[in-house]
């Protein structure tokens, strides 16, 4: 970048030429903003232990799908639903629900131990 500069302030035609080559570059996005998005779903991810509690699997599984996609995808990270990411390129959100439910459903069988941390803070075990 120096060596350009350099050139840049003892050729004002390379300058020039410089100059309208990087100003037809399209400006590149920052992914600072997709990780403060994703920083904030996470947080503001429901308590789907709760919401399974009062809503019964049924009503859940009803729920779940009227969440956005990147929530419910954020619900599987946090939960830690999907070690394996085969999740990663569905598209459907009934699908990625009825994983979630399935996912809950399976630990909630297998008793409080298989609770994630989180969901056993959340429900007070």
């Amino acid at each position: 970048m120096q060596l350009l500069a350099d050139e840049s302030e003892r050729n004002p035609a390379f300058a020039e030429r410089l100059d309208s080559l990087l100003s037809s570059l399209p400006e590149s996005r920052r992914p600072t903003a997709a990780k403060r998005a994703a920083r904030d779903a996470r947080t503001a991810l429901p308590d789907v232990h709760a919401e399974w509690t009062a809503r019964g699997e049924t009503d859940f599984r009803l729920w779940l799908r009227d969440q956005p996609i990147p929530t419910i995808r954020a619900v599987i990270r946090a939960q830690d639903l999907d070690p394996a990411r085969r999740t990663s390129k569905w598209k459907d959100a009934e699908k990625l629900a009825d994983f979630v439910a399935e996912g809950l459903r399976a630990r909630l069988a297998r008793g409080s131990a298989f609770i994630s941390t989180t969901g056993t803070e959340r429900l007070g075990e």
